[in-house]
């Protein structure tokens, strides 16, 4: 029905003799979260521009099975007319493309199918997918061809070499449409020499013609989905925040770490792999986080911590994967996200052994606390007992914990913002409910 509607809409503007424009995107080479991104600002600009309809030219070996579903729901949620022009391969995901568009045009030897999904095992040797991907692509093919009114036996015949079509294909391979075989099984409307032929058959022979090139955007969203990109934002994003929660006020690393976790949410949420729970599982990693080093950390346990960690990195596991991840991918993503947070946490090891040396002290640390010490000088009427006092901290404090002094256990806060465990403490400042205590250096 929709096809129809399509169909009627092109030839309405023809009759009316209003020429309009006609948006033509490329799909060359890999398909990838690029092209998603591409696919997606195209096929809006047109539908903006009340374009008569949008001609996709294909020349691809295939691409990537997850960011070839979401370039498939784009097209099938399209506000404007699609016509597929096949010059002169869409191999692959190539062919999912192609099929989802509502007329589909050949240019002379044109091909078209060879679906079935591959993958590469540990040594780079190609295989197929297991039966589970097969099964998943085969029906997704077989959808999009009963969406546009085309036979789903042909589509299928495309992913899974165990479908037979007597006159097309035999069982044990796998089809791949010539302009000719296309044409008599229903899923080419005819071939075409250029696309000036492809506009006149279509009907669209005064229309405008409006080029839609891959701009710097579509590149840069395909580079952050890269695992490895990906997980560099996660390492600088992770670092940023932690340094952020040890350091007072809000500067330069929280600055950053919040830019790098922007970027990867943005990228990987514009080509449709990050959603709701992805967010859902960040922050209640954030939140565990949290909880560990100012609500649970006297305790010396780790627990939340921990939880907080594995929350984390499903967040960021979940929003580099799709429900069509092939295996290779999918064990990127976890290496990648494992790594990054790995860094991170080495990372911020090395910023809390540096900190106490350091007279910079990221976010005002020694300009702040000359500050308090001052104010605290001026209200206090009389001089602690406590200050001066010094003992050894029982637990680590990140800031908060607790410190034994002449047999004493006090909540403390350390003035550095992280102190070990064991180490040799004073008591600087006694502001009642807790005292501030810095490291006292041996010898």
């Amino acid at each position: 029905m929709g096809r129809k509607l399509s169909l009627w809409v092109i030839l309405g503007f023809v009759l009316l003799g209003q020429g309009g424009e006609v948006w033509l995107l490329s799909v060359r080479g890999e398909i990838n979260w690029g092209t998603v991104a591409y696919l997606q600002r195209g096929l809006a600009v047109a539908a903006e521009a009340q374009a008569l309809a949008v001609i996709l030219e294909f020349s691809t070996p295939g691409g990537y099975l997850d960011a070839a579903q979401a370039c498939r729901d784009l097209i099938l949620a399209a506000n404007v007319p699609t016509v597929a022009y096949v010059n002169r391969e869409a191999y692959s995901a190539g062919a999912l493309l192609a099929i989802a568009c509502e007329r589909i045009y050949f240019a002379p030897g044109g091909v078209m199918g060879a679906a079935t999904p591959v993958y590469f095992d540990p040594q780079g040797r190609m295989e197929e997918a297991p039966e589970k991907v097969i099964s998943a692509v085969r029906a997704l093919f077989r959808a999009t061809a009963e969406v546009r009114g085309r036979h789903p036996l042909v589509a299928e015949a495309m992913v899974d070499r165990t479908v037979a079509i007597p006159g097309l294909v035999e069982a044990g391979k796998l089809l791949t449409l010539t302009a000719k075989s296309a044409a008599e099984w229903g899923y080419s409307e005819g071939e075409a020499e250029d696309l000036a032929q492809v506009l006149a058959a279509a009907g669209l022979s005064g229309a405008v013609v409006r080029v839609f090139e891959l701009r710097w955007t579509d590149w840069f969203v395909n580079v952050l989905t890269n695992p490895w990109v990906a997980a560099l934002l996660i390492a600088v994003g992770a670092l940023g925040l932690l340094i952020e929660m040890f350091t007072p006020g809000f500067g330069v690393p929280g600055v950053v770490g919040l830019a790098s976790l922007a970027l990867f949410f943005w990228s990987h949420y514009l080509v449709g792999l990050a959603g709701w729970e992805s967010l859902v599982f960040f922050l209640a990693g954030i939140i565990a986080i949290l909880l560990e080093v100012f609500v649970f950390t006297a305790t010396d346990f780790g627990i939340a911590g921990i939880v907080g960690l594995v929350l984390l990195g499903l967040g960021f596991y979940t929003a580099m994967t799709g429900p069509l991840t092939q295996p290779e991918q999918a064990m990127s993503a976890l290496g990648a996200v494992a790594l990054a947070l790995v860094v991170s946490l080495v990372g911020f090891a090395l910023f809390l052994t540096w900190i106490p040396k350091s007279r910079l002290r990221l976010g005002g640390v020694v300009l702040k606390s000359a500050i308090e010490e001052r104010a605290v000088g001026k209200l206090s009427p009389s001089p602690s007992a406590y200050v001066g006092k010094k003992g050894k901290a029982l637990t680590d404090l990140h800031p908060v914990g607790k410190g034994e002094f002449e047999g004493e256990q006090l909540d403390v806060v350390a003035e550095e913002g992280f102190i070990p465990k064991g180490s040799s403490v004073e008591i600087v400042r006694d502001e009642g409910y807790r005292k501030v205590v810095r490291r006292v250096k041996e010898g």
